[in-house]
């Protein structure tokens, strides 16, 4: 428990002092919540769980019929963007794996790139049963295994200690959601890359987003020139012609809260 606070507190600050550059570089962020989104309508009451700075929010809220949309994330910094200032949104700073509202409390749930910061899907399952009302609807879209692919290649070849998180598997989070007897109607598996000119550019991008923190951290002085050129030199096996690829393998996952047959 305490090492996962801990780590829930530096995940905390590093989004948070990520604000200001997270939309110019969170592209792969932005095309999967637009194809999550494709098809679905949201309707009453809403909860946007890992927020960011507000572009999918902002989106649900003019163009969907609800009532109001709660907008949560665990870094306050992000609930201050300018996109979250609208009468149907509401910011609340919390942790998506203690969500802190009532059963039963919200019709459609959405997230987008936010639940692979979690240390346990089965326990975020129970809460996504807990607050949804009766045929409430989910939305979920989750890096899973195979994301950072090449990255995590790469950095093999250098040493055997570990330099992005784990990412749970595609069936570790659907059997998560079918324990809790939450219903998945749809799935799919999608492959999002963002490319860049140079692996340091790769390397920036990822800090610029919050996303190069580690749920063991770092030890200290294991990096330097010679590190990084080497890694440089492996991660030139992987150009393309549009770049260096950083590769997010996405989890997108609808369902419903119908006939729970497991206490939550």
């Amino acid at each position: 428990m305490g090492m996962t606070m801990l780590f829930n507190e530096r995940i905390a600050q590093r989004f948070g002092s990520a604000v200001a550059h997270y939309d110019e570089q969170a592209l792969a962020q932005r095309q999967s919540a637009q194809q999550l989104m494709v098809g679905q309508i949201l309707q009453g009451r809403v909860l946007d769980i890992g927020c960011g700075t507000g572009w999918l929010t902002r989106d649900i809220a003019e163009h969907h019929p609800i009532d109001v949309i709660v907008a949560l994330d665990i870094a306050l910094p992000m609930l201050k963007a300018e996109q979250l200032q609208h009468p149907s949104i509401i910011p609340i700073q919390a942790d998506a794996a203690f969500l802190p509202f009532q059963n039963n409390s919200f019709d459609a749930v959405v997230s987008n790139f936010a639940l692979q910061w979690l240390a346990s899907p089965q326990n975020f399952a129970q809460e996504l049963a807990r607050v949804l009302a009766k045929d409430g609807q989910f939305c979920l879209a989750i890096p899973v295994d195979g994301t950072l692919r090449e990255l995590n290649q790469a950095w093999a070849q250098l040493d055997i200690r570990r330099h992005t998180n784990q990412f749970f598997a595609t069936q570790t989070w659907l059997d998560a959601f079918r324990y809790v007897g939450l219903t998945i109607q749809s799935q799919q598996q999608s492959a999002f890359y963002q490319y860049y000119d140079s692996t340091k550019s790769l390397l920036k991008s990822l800090k610029a987003i919050g996303a190069n923190e580690l749920q063991q951290p770092r030890q200290q002085g294991l990096w330097g020139r010679g590190q990084l050129l080497a890694l440089e030199h492996a991660m030139e096996h992987y150009r393309q012609s549009q770049g260096i690829p950083l590769h997010y393998e996405v989890l997108m996952v609808y369902g419903q809260k119908v006939n729970l047959q497991h206490n939550i």
